[in-house]
């Protein structure tokens, strides 16, 4: 999925202020702004979660989102499966602090942002 046209390339820094790259897709669905992240596979699963809080400011900065409508998703293929991450925030002007992430288990959620990445078939013919 992260390989579809949806996706670029971006370079932010990290929280050590290193430059690194991440697959990232911006998406606008009920009035929100989701951002979709994921990791380059060579990357331990912890890697957005330990710098959940700068790559939010960086792409929110970047792409001039209200962070009212910021949503942040971090996307982890599994041979088998896709999950959803979405990471939440406690927004101190426009500066995210304490980063806390929660899977996306709502069909209705989960399976609209997963249309949008991947539609039918159908939909494209």
């Amino acid at each position: 999925m992260v390989n579809n046209s949806f996706f670029i390339d971006l370079v932010l820094n990290n929280r050590l202020g290193q430059p690194v790259s991440l697959s990232v897709c911006h998406l606008q669905f009920q009035g929100r702004d989701y951002f979709l992240v994921a990791a380059p596979s060579q990357q331990a699963s912890s890697f957005v979660g330990k710098n959940a809080e700068p790559f939010a400011f960086q792409l929110r900065e970047r792409f001039g989102v209200d962070a009212r409508r910021f949503e942040l998703v971090e996307v982890r293929e599994l041979p088998d499966t896709t999950q959803l991450f979405r990471w939440r925030f406690e927004w101190v002007g426009n500066s995210p602090l304490s980063a806390r992430c929660e899977e996306i288990v709502s069909p209705v959620l989960r399976a609209a942002l997963l249309n949008m990445l991947e539609p039918a078939p159908a939909a494209i013919a």
